[in-house]
């Protein structure tokens, strides 16, 4: 889903990027540790996760950012980290 918002991400920004940037390969990438991070709230994990998984370790900037920004994101709409939703209904279930 993140990959896809990604490239999507991309395709809307083609016309006004310069020549050479990075391709819609690294926007899927961004994408993907972005909504891991605003999913989770793991920023640092988000981003060593998807690094690893992808070898685009030359995008560490671009993942930062991004990162940083669903986290602040999330935060702001007051949404729940999705492991402490998950930990408080298995306390709920009978």
């Amino acid at each position: 889903m993140g990959a896809l918002w990604g490239t999507l991400a991309h395709a809307l920004a083609a016309p006004v990027l310069p020549a050479h940037a990075p391709g819609p390969a690294a926007f899927a990438v961004v994408g993907m540790a972005a909504l891991f991070t605003g999913v989770v709230r793991a920023p640092v994990t988000g981003m060593v996760l998807v690094a690893e998984m992808t070898g685009a370790v030359s995008l560490w900037l671009p993942l930062l950012v991004a990162c940083f920004a669903a986290t602040v994101t999330a935060d702001h709409l007051e949404s729940e980290p999705i492991y402490d939703s998950l930990r408080r209904r298995m306390g709920q279930r009978p």
